[in-house]
């Protein structure tokens, strides 16, 4: 005689998953890849309900990992790529998942000449004075349009950044009010209130982002001509405040024309800073505890680097992987590989692009707009579909 089952008890169609407490099916699947998250959603209106929310969204970022996102700037549009790379290490050897996004599923459009990322959203610009910018979640394909403050001026330095003070994400620009270029000055739009606001001066030295920019509620950046040992300049996304991180104490014994052989930017959850004496071996500086100066500590150490041009290559560190080597980005033109026991570098093919290319690190998440863009026209991509917004995944061992 069979068993008789419960009145209240799992049926055999039942998934096992479901059987599980709430938190730990969220804790499950937040450890899974975007793409087998998005095929989640089309197996079930539950798990649909369960990956769609803003406790998993919140959970989901707080695990996915660190992407290298490129830009390719090809001559024929037809060429164009917006690709996002995640690297890990394989034992000797590591590997590359990557996802394509494109202007039919995931961003609003092609037209991108700069790109700023923070808290697993992405902020595009185009080339002209006016472009508006695009606030978007390329996963989703959601996405905002925000117009610059002033039009006909010229532009400085922006950036896409957070405050977990307010929970809000902000987009600070700086531009010249003026033809002479004298003063420099700040605006900030906080995302949801749909203007922005006048925050005063910025600095006049303020240059392009890095490709990891945003820690401890600020963007960072490096001053291409450090007066008085400023040669890391921030903005604080909580108090709106431009500031200086100081630098190791001999940086400050540089003079002005080697200052400008530095390089600095976020690497392993920590400020960096690199100055290139000979241009065949460098220091990599990092700072243990945020705003401490004596934190800094010489973390790596880089030679043999032999120069490919005229003895003036620039390294730019994009990641440590597992087993200690070292992603860097070479003269800004060519993705590297540094295996830190062998003192050997190596290019990675999968990174080879025949044309120009932007470089930003991004973190793919399931971030709505709907849930931190309230108040704003919130605009989604034509095609949605699963295999519409994402290629296959492909893993390539390099």
């Amino acid at each position: 005689m069979e068993p008789s089952s419960s009145k209240h008890g799992p049926t055999p169609n039942t998934c096992r998953l479901f059987q599980l407490p709430h938190s730990l099916i969220l804790d499950i699947l937040s450890r899974l890849s975007i793409i087998d998250i998005l095929h989640c959603k089309c197996v079930s209106k539950r798990l649909f309900c369960f990956v769609s929310g803003a406790e998993f969204a919140r959970l989901h970022l707080s695990r996915s990992p660190l992407c290298i996102l490129i830009n390719s700037r090809p001559r024929q549009r037809s060429r164009k790529k917006l690709q996002s790379s995640h690297v890990y290490a394989n034992a000797e050897s590591y590997q590359v998942s990557k996802l394509n996004f494109t202007p039919i599923s995931n961003v609003p459009t092609w037209d991108i000449s700069d790109l700023s990322a923070c808290n697993g959203l992405l902020c595009l610009v185009g080339p002209k004075k006016d472009d508006p910018f695009y606030l978007c979640n390329p996963i989703l394909g959601e996405f905002i349009s925000i117009q610059p403050p002033y039009k006909d001026v010229q532009k400085g330095c922006w950036g896409l950044g957070y405050s977990a003070l307010t929970n809000q994400y902000k987009l600070l620009q700086t531009y010249y009010p003026t033809v002479e270029f004298t003063d420099k000055m700040a605006e900030i739009y906080t995302i949801g209130t749909g203007t922005w606001r006048n925050i005063g001066k910025a600095p006049i030295h303020c240059s392009t982002l890095p490709f990891d920019a945003f820690l401890n509620g600020a963007i960072h950046w490096r001053n291409f001509l450090p007066k008085g040992g400023e040669f890391i300049q921030s903005f604080n996304f909580d108090t709106e405040q431009f500031g200086t991180v100081p630098p190791p104490d001999h940086f400050l014994e540089l003079d002005d024309f080697f200052a400008e052989f530095t390089t600095s930017g976020v690497l392993g959850g920590c400020l960096f800073i690199i100055h290139f004496p000979d241009f065949a071996k460098f220091d990599i500086w990092v700072m243990k505890e945020y705003g401490v100066k004596e934190s800094w500590t010489k973390q790596f150490f880089i030679q043999d680097m032999y120069p490919k041009g005229y003895g003036s290559d620039t390294y730019e560190p994009l990641a440590v992987l597992s087993n200690g080597e070292i992603v860097m980005l070479l003269n800004n033109q060519e993705i590297v590989c540094y295996n830190q026991k062998r003192k050997h570098l190596r290019g990675c093919k999968f990174f080879k692009f025949r044309s120009i290319f932007d470089t930003i690190a991004y973190t793919p998440c399931f971030v709505s707009l709907y849930n931190v863009a309230i108040g704003e026209q919130i605009s989604r991509m034509r095609s949605t579909g699963v295999h519409d917004k994402i290629c296959k995944d492909k893993f390539l061992c390099l």
